[in-house]
């Protein structure tokens, strides 16, 4: 027989309670010390990050000039005074051997100095001076050299590895504090120079240029070593070189001069320029600054205004005109030739759609080309841009022919077509017929050239539908009276 009692869970005892409870304080008391040290450490990090800040300000903002490199001599850091030192740009230093920067003379024994601390400095037991002083000639960047002293102390890693060399350089020249201030001024001042929006030159009064920016070497594509071998009239245009004496002459005068001039590019590219020039004192002696600043751009945007205000006014009068003719190939013929003579096209002709032969007729031409056609030249309907504008009723528009797939030459030995614009004339929404400029130059038109012949076949349309009613009016009262 089967024992079915079972024994009933039994309460846990004082005892136990008593090791839960302490447990749950030893528990609690060590995520509190984990708080604790949280906090520690996040105290640790901004105290370490500000120490770093800081010790990038004193670094960087330190009157000596410190340099960190690597067991090579190649610069990985540098302060400001230390640029300034050597004549040039903090980023210029990075990457670069600190051994240019040394004399030729004493650059040899330097360079073993560097060696012998190569070969044994990734030796952790390696023992280098903790401090390694001395004097060298230092040389600045393109120019003369000058006494200085140095010191060198290791850096090492977190595992006691020589890991670089650190230097710190003191000018010893006898005016070492003004020529450092003197070398942070001229820094400054190139910095400032050369970066400037507009192209600068320095020229003395006999016209030889003593100065140029970095701008003026760019837009004119020449070096700073070529500009300062020429004179103003080396690069500008001919009609604006005969003014530059007058320029001088007001300049003495008035000690400033604001005009427009022409820069040539050593390309042979004209520029349009804003120069204002005023009499200073450079290098002991009197000379004209002249900042320059191109004004493609703005010339463009007046002639494009210019431009398009006189075709305006010139479709207005065209308008007029044909709407005065009122026999259809008058009509046509005015129309070109007020095309031509108003807008300089090399040649324009205007295309009327037979539907019965599925061609375009040439009703009008003027131009350069228009004798180059017989009387009777026709096109067929989708045949070359102007067939394909009378049967799609589009414009089409190419600026280099050659890579027109729709462009045809139907006379490729007389006729040096290099841009083309077709435009349809419709009236009642259907087709009638295409005007069509053509220029034997590259790029010839442009999104005006497309409005004002858009805006002009309207107008042809109206005045073909004016002639084409006069002309059925006429025939009819001619009707009527031989009927009577």
């Amino acid at each position: 027989m089967l024992d079915t009692t079972y024994e009933q869970p039994t309460e846990p005892s004082f005892q136990q309670l008593k090791g839960l409870l302490r447990e749950l304080e030893d528990l609690r008391a060590t995520v509190q010390e984990l708080r604790r040290q949280n906090a520690e450490l996040t105290v640790l990090r901004q105290t370490l990050e500000a120490e770093q800040r800081r010790y990038h300000e004193v670094f960087d903002l330190a009157p000596d000039g410190y340099l960190l490199t690597d067991l090579e001599g190649v610069i990985g850091e540098a302060n400001r005074a230390a640029a300034a030192l050597l004549g040039v740009r903090q980023d210029f230093l990075i990457n670069k051997s600190l051994l240019l920067f040394i004399n030729e003379a004493e650059r040899t024994a330097l360079e073993a100095q560097v060696a012998q601390w190569q070969s044994i400095g990734r030796v952790q037991t390696a023992r280098l001076p903790a401090i390694v002083r001395g004097r060298i000639q230092l040389r600045i960047h393109k120019g003369a050299s000058f006494p200085a002293d140095y010191t060198i102390s290791p850096a090492r890693d977190a595992h006691g590895l020589i890991t670089g060399l650190r230097w710190i350089l003191r000018d010893l020249s006898e005016s070492a504090r003004t020529e450092q201030a003197l070398r942070e001024r001229e820094y400054h001042y190139r910095t400032l120079f050369d970066n400037a929006g507009d192209a600068i030159f320095i020229h003395n009064l006999t016209g030889r240029f003593l100065e140029v920016n970095t701008v003026a070497c760019e837009r004119l594509g020449y070096t700073r070593e070529e500009l300062l071998q020429m004179v103003p009239a080396d690069i500008n245009a001919p009609e604006s070189a005969q003014g530059m004496s007058d320029h001088i002459e007001r300049l003495q005068h008035e000690s400033h001069a604001f005009f427009e001039s022409m820069h040539v590019r050593s390309d042979g590219t004209v520029i349009p320029v804003e120069v204002n020039s005023r009499i200073v004192d450079y290098e002991g002696g009197p000379a004209v600054l002249s900042i320059v600043r191109d004004i493609t751009e703005r010339k463009q945007g007046k002639e494009a205004l210019a431009r398009r205000a006189a075709q305006l006014a010139l479709l207005s009068e065209i308008g007029r005109k044909i709407a005065a003719t009122l026999k259809l190939d008058e009509v046509l013929d005015r129309a070109v030739h007020l095309v031509l003579e108003s807008f300089g096209y090399h040649h324009v002709a205007l295309f009327i759609i037979d539907h019965e032969h599925h061609e375009l007729v040439m009703q009008a031409r003027a131009g350069d080309f228009a004798n180059l056609y017989p009387p009777d030249h026709r096109v067929q309907l989708s045949s070359g841009m102007v067939g394909w504008v009378g049967t799609h009723g589009e414009r089409l528009l190419s600026n280099d022919v050659q890579t027109e797939p729709h462009y045809i030459n139907f006379y490729p030995d007389v006729i040096p077509t290099r841009s083309e614009l077709s435009v349809p004339i419709r009236a009642g929404g259907q087709t009638v017929g295409v005007l069509d400029v053509q220029s034997p130059q590259l790029n010839a038109f442009d999104e005006n050239d497309i409005q004002v012949m858009e805006t002009l076949t309207d107008q042809i349309a109206v005045s073909i539908a004016n002639a084409q009613s006069y002309e059925a009016a006429r025939q009819k009262q001619e009707n009527r009276s031989a009927a009577s």
